[in-house]
């Protein structure tokens, strides 16, 4: 039987299930143990009462038993039907996230979780961005990443997992930010005006004075054209779109680029890249943003959307929000909390019997047996 992708909230939990029937095999083994253990110690009246269990006691708990367990890892999958379409929606903006994906991301003068340069530690950020905004709910996310060439990852949306899924698969090997196979070589393997026209391209025309642009990058591009000048800023100012711009790396040493053996060579030197803040700087303040250097210190830009970016007017919209599911696990955890307390009371019973059966006869009771 195919069970729909959206019936449980937490699928991985029904494999608990094919726990149960090894409980069974166990607990079995372990009734008639016990019950031979008893026989040998004699056919005393107590003893009796202990290995003589009424079988409809005997399968009454163990139905209790068994459908209490199932019932209770079937309330921890998560069951859901029925779709929930009146959900409140909080005024939000629309954040364009560009990310630099070119080789000088990868230079090691920062560390990250994500992976061990400049562009782990610009994930990392972008992570706790996705956490913040969900907390607060409202605001929509995209992701543009971007070299020689920009492409769409992740297009505005509620859905906050969909833009960590985009983020976490983002590749610099990606052929799609590369150079065109067949065309001249470009002047430069950094193109921010590139990302930041396709991230004015990515804005929902309907939504203007509600959107922003955030770049993520060190700012580091060989060709030193000005390329962003004429491409991106002119196209975020004819929006009136403000573009955050956040540096990554150590502005004074800089760092290295790693290659298959070693560091990455130019003429025969190991080629080294600093954060260039100029060109952010310039960036953000011609499009009325806001330019934040982060170097090589931990970066927050879940604090930093809440100071710069949030506090301004926002727009209600409904338009992605997808219907969710209705969760019913209360439905199936009351039933078996029911039914496992019926089990215990019932293995209390069954005690009690024992005990008086005991003291009726004289005999010592076995407390460990009779439990």
């Amino acid at each position: 039987m195919n069970i729909p992708p959206h019936a449980f909230a937490n699928p991985w939990a029904l494999w608990l299930l094919m726990v149960l029937p090894a409980l069974a095999v166990v607990g079995a083994v372990g009734w008639w143990r016990r019950r031979r253990a008893l026989t040998r110690l004699g056919r005393m009246p107590a003893l009796v009462a202990l290995a003589s269990v009424h079988p409809a006691l005997r399968l009454l708990r163990g139905t209790c038993r068994s459908t209490g367990l199932t019932l209770l890892i079937l309330g921890i999958a998560g069951p859901q039907w029925g779709k929930d379409w009146d959900q409140a929606t909080a005024p939000g903006r629309d954040i364009v996230v560009v990310l630099d994906m070119s080789r000088s991301m990868l230079a090691d003068d920062v560390l990250g979780q994500a992976s061990p340069n400049r562009l782990g530690r610009a994930k990392d950020a972008l992570f706790d961005l996705a956490d913040t905004v969900q907390r607060r709910g409202g605001h929509r996310l995209a992701l543009v990443v971007f070299a020689t060439r920009a492409r769409v990852a992740c297009p505005l949306t509620h859905d906050y997992d969909h833009f960590r899924d985009a983020l976490a698969q983002a590749d610099p090997a990606d052929p799609l930010i590369g150079p065109e196979v067949g065309s001249d070589p470009p002047p430069s393997g950094t193109r921010i005006g590139e990302g930041l026209r396709k991230a004015v391209e990515t804005h929902d025309p309907t939504s203007q004075s509600f959107q922003d642009i955030l770049l993520v990058s060190d700012g580091d591009d060989p060709a030193g054209d000005n390329e962003w000048e004429e491409t991106g800023v002119a196209a975020a100012r004819d929006r009136k779109i403000p573009v955050y711009t956040v540096g990554v790396g150590d502005p004074v040493s800089g760092g290295r680029i790693p290659a298959r053996h070693g560091y990455l060579h130019y003429d025969g030197k190991v080629v080294w890249t600093r954060l260039r803040e100029q060109p952010l700087e310039e960036i953000a303040r011609r499009t009325g943003g806001v330019y934040t250097s982060a170097g090589t210190n931990e970066l927050r830009l879940g604090t930093l959307f809440l100071d710069q970016i949030e506090a301004r007017p926002g727009r209600e919209t409904r338009e992605d929000i997808m219907a969710r599911y209705r969760q019913h696990s209360a439905w199936f955890f009351g039933p078996a909390l029911a039914l496992l307390a019926a089990e215990m009371s019932l293995g209390q019973v069954r005690r009690r019997r024992a005990r008086r059966q005991a003291t009726i006869s004289g005999e010592p009771v076995l407390s460990e047996a009779v439990s």
